[in-house]
């Protein structure tokens, strides 16, 4: 493995970046994977944070970006993370390595100008409503990056994915990374990043594990949020009679705890206490406790051969349970103090038994911005009273969350006539034709021909009017289907795309005002029925005439 990041040919500029960042040497996972980024190929990266994957992306993608040619078609790089907040503390990273390339990084987020920047961050929603604006140009993309794929399809942003990632061009890198590798995500990336590589490698076939096989022993950890380590380590090293020792990421890092440590009487030079970087790992104590969770499964295997405490933050949780179960460690959650019976107790372990059997990652990325505002004992009590205070009856939770499919309630000029307008994330380029989306709204939603109104095909998107009555059913039932091998995203629509002039009053070329009749078949293209309403209800583009044949239209290349 490279010691040094001189090993993994990035340039001076980035590696002296990557130094002015507080990194001393690549994690494993950095001199695994930077040569095959650096190339330019669609690569997975399987980890999380706590392993440097920011790093992993960042430095290789700004040193490739730096040796190409400048476009002025737009951002160069598309970084997508599962939330706000994430996006913003991403922009930050890669803008802090990015800083001596001349490269510039933006967020598209409150208090950011995003225009000019060569790297764009944000979530996968605001991309595509950035896309669907024109705030947002994707033909000179060089390289399509999601990070933390788990988070994003946990929270709902696969259908944003599903969208985005054919507007961008064909011969751009695809980096994905990704905690956890679901059914869900490797169908993703074999759709939007064949032939990536992943790293690390996985085997040839899944490893036998003997029925037997013990574990190396036990590694107790903490959930701690950043902030608040300093005091956590202080009451775990107050006690201390022996030697103790504490591992950092970084020697700069070490040099910082060991202050604050001094500052608290702690370290007062009567007790043997030090405080390491993981690279001078090899020693041992009566006491260990990593500050920070180390890189790799050999990192912590040597600082805690004999056990000690790991402080690992929400975000970190993930990938210490990967590394501590290669260890094999058996890990034990450390709690304040034992339960010891009673009502308020009972409350307690139930939590505690959700802390250790749930998945919270996707429930994190949720909290995340409420932590942001409020610190996260404040968010837990409030989730707490909320809990104690009512017991939802049986089917309280499913009536809950089924407005949950459709994005709130529809913009008020979305609605005219009786009729509301609604995004579909297909268009001319997917071959899409008027019958071809009436026919799925009719077949999926199980309405009458007679319910959809006006369809207007645009380059990669249409507008769609249904009757209002039952526009959240055909949201719900058209959510996630496919056509033409695209994953739909169906939502009100929101941006006005439709213009002004919806409703039943303006249908298209003859069907103004005249009664509908029920027409033909699902999705047939003929007549409708008394009134003249063609089967292509399409508004013509600007300049055309309304009365010439549908195949006669000029079609956008993009669109054969």
């Amino acid at each position: 493995m490279a010691e040094r990041f001189e090993d993994l040919g990035l340039s001076d500029a980035i590696v002296e970046a990557a130094r002015a960042a507080g990194y001393e040497r690549p994690t494993p996972l950095q001199a695994a994977s930077a040569n095959v980024l650096r190339r330019g190929g669609n690569v997975v990266l399987h980890a999380s944070s706590g392993a440097g994957v920011v790093a992993a992306v960042a430095m290789p993608l700004l040193d490739r970006l730096v040796e190409g040619d400048v476009s002025d078609a737009g951002p160069r790089a598309l970084v997508l993370a599962p939330t706000q907040q994430r996006a913003e503390a991403l922009a930050g990273g890669f803008g802090a390595l990015a800083g001596a390339t001349g490269l510039t990084v933006r967020a598209i987020a409150p208090g950011w100008h995003a225009a000019g920047g060569d790297v764009i961050v944000t979530t996968p929603q605001r991309a595509l409503e950035a896309v669907e604006t024109s705030e947002l140009k994707l033909g000179g993309v060089e390289a399509l990056v999601i990070m933390d794929a788990a988070g994003t399809f946990a929270l709902n942003g696969e259908s944003a994915l599903e969208t985005l990632a054919p507007l961008v061009p064909k011969e751009a890198q695809r980096i994905v990374t990704s905690a956890e590798l679901t059914g869900d995500i490797e169908r993703f990336i074999e759709g939007h990043a064949r032939k990536a590589l992943t790293v690390p490698a996985r085997p040839a076939a899944p490893p036998r594990v003997p029925q037997t096989a013990e574990s190396a022993g036990q590694i107790g950890y903490m959930i701690v949020e950043e902030q608040a380590k300093a005091e956590v380590l202080a009451r775990l090293l107050e006690s201390v009679e022996g030697d103790a020792l504490v591992f950092t990421r970084t020697a700069l890092r070490a040099e910082r705890v060991l202050r604050d440590l001094s500052r608290r009487g702690i370290a007062d030079g009567e007790r043997d206490i030090r405080v390491l970087p993981f690279d001078a790992a090899g020693e041992t104590a009566s006491r260990v406790v990593s500050y920070d969770v180390p890189f790799s499964a050999e990192d912590l295997r040597t600082i805690h051969s004999a056990g000690g405490t790991v402080l690992a933050t929400a975000a970190e949780r993930a990938h210490f349970r990967r590394i501590a179960a290669e260890v094999p460690f058996t890990a034990k959650h450390r709690r304040a103090r034992p339960l010891d019976g009673g009502a308020l107790d009972a409350f307690r372990g139930t939590v505690s038994a959700a802390l250790e059997a749930e998945d919270l990652d996707s429930q994190l990325l949720v909290l995340e911005p409420l932590i942001d505002e409020y610190s996260a004992a404040e968010v837990a009590a409030a989730l707490s009273a909320l809990l104690r205070r009512r017991a939802p009856a049986a089917g309280a939770t499913a009536a809950a969350a089924a407005p949950a499919a459709v994005s709130g309630a529809p913009p008020a000029d979305a609605t005219v006539g009786g009729f509301t307008r609604l995004f579909v994330s297909v268009g001319l380029r997917d071959n899409i034709r008027p019958g071809d989306l009436v026919g799925a709204i009719t077949g999926e939603a199980n309405i009458k021909g007679d319910q959809v109104g006006r369809v207007d095909i645009r380059e990669s998107f249409a507008v769609v009017e249904v009757a209002s009555a039952v526009a959240e059913r055909v949201i719900r039932a058209l959510n996630g289907t496919t056509m033409r091998g695209r994953s739909l995203r169906v939502d009100y629509d929101r941006k006005g795309a439709g213009g002004s002039g919806g409703g039943r009053e303006s249908r298209g070329p003859g069907g103004s005002g005249g009664p509908r009749g029920s027409g033909g078949p699902r999705g047939s293209s003929g007549p409708r029925g008394p009134g003249g309403g063609s089967g292509d209800r399409s508004r013509p583009p600007r300049g055309e005439d309304p009365r010439a044949p549908r195949s006669d239209r000029p079609r956008s290349p993009r669109g054969r």
